[in-house]
């Protein structure tokens, strides 16, 4: 028997840039689990209505039972002290566990990684099939911390014990859910092209690049596709985003740049050095934030503006951002 990876799960206000961490759950080995409330900070305002509908924590709740950032902290380090802990969520997760440690005024003693980093390609295929029977199989409330890091723990065992059969047909609901969110926010720019570009084409174009070992990162809110980038790897050292896109409704929240950390923490951990990134002209929205992010603009054609990064600059711009 596998020893249990550590997973950590983060529940927060919100999803907006001054969002904050409000409940922090471990999985742990040998079945044991950490759970606290945190007890926001005076500046910690930020508050999110359809939030709290999702994990049922209020305010009051974390006034009456939450746990100052100093104490929660230093129980952090004493029981991950030089350890990885793995994340699902890492974007959000990593940014939520530093607003801890810097107003606890302290550093974590343990290193944050990315869940998937344990999954081999093939298995991820397999994992949201593989959270959903799990979650279906232990009845469980999902959206508190502990929970949802136990579930998490029990999906990477289940997946590299064999034991989950590959889902029938997963890559195709996925390149669905990415064609009908490319509908709803492509339309305009596509009839715009003249033809040229048309849904029936990108669908295609997602499938081949599925077939031949492109990378989707996917954002699920609400079991719904909110946001994917669309990636390919060109060389040893270079990767190419596709294509990139946000639901409307999550757009201002911070998704956009969180998705861009999740890529950034594919691109380091495959020992990548640059980055091309190819735009939908017309997509005036993704070209700021393309040209705030330092991004170089390449060239352009009808059917798409190519910009270029390296993988460092990248890093060094989400970092003031």
């Amino acid at each position: 028997m596998k020893i249990a990876p550590i997973i950590l799960d983060i529940e927060a206000s919100g999803l907006g840039a001054h969002s904050y961490p409000i409940e922090i759950g471990l999985a742990l080995p040998e079945d044991r689990s950490y759970s606290r409330l945190i007890l926001p900070e005076p500046d910690w305002t930020h508050w999110c209505d359809e939030a709290e509908a999702i994990h049922h924590i209020d305010r009051d709740l974390l006034r009456e039972r939450g746990r100052p950032a100093a104490e929660i902290a230093a129980e952090l380090n004493e029981l991950l002290a030089g350890q990885i802990v793995y994340s699902d969520g890492w974007a959000n997760d990593y940014s939520w566990l530093a607003l801890l440690f810097d107003a606890a005024g302290s550093s974590a003693r343990f290193r944050l990684e990315n869940l998937r980093s344990l999954l081999r390609e093939e298995q991820l295929a397999r994992w949201h099939p593989c959270k959903d029977q799990i979650t279906a199989d232990l009845a469980a409330e999902r959206h508190r911390a502990s929970t949802d890091a136990r579930i998490l723990q029990l999906a990477v065992l289940r997946l590299n014990e064999g034991v989950m059969p590959v889902a029938a047909g997963h890559e195709e609901r996925l390149i669905a859910q990415m064609a009908e969110l490319d509908a709803l926010t492509l339309s305009d720019l596509i009839a715009a092209s003249r033809g040229q570009r048309e849904l029936l084409r990108l669908r295609e174009r997602h499938t081949a690049l599925i077939c031949r070992g492109g990378r989707i990162l996917a954002e699920y809110l609400e079991q719904h596709l909110s946001a994917y980038v669309a990636l390919r790897q060109s060389s040893a050292t270079h990767w190419e985003i596709v294509a990139i896109n946000i639901h409307p409704w999550y757009r201002g929240t911070g998704l956009y740049r969180r998705m861009l950390i999740r890529t950034l923490a594919h691109l380091l951990s495959h020992g990548a050095e640059t980055l091309t990134s190819q735009v939908l002209p017309g997509s005036e929205a993704t070209i700021r934030f393309h040209e705030k992010l330092g991004f170089t603009r390449e060239a352009d054609s009808p059917e798409q503006i190519r910009y270029s990064i390296r993988v460092e600059d990248l890093a060094r711009r989400l970092r003031r951002i």
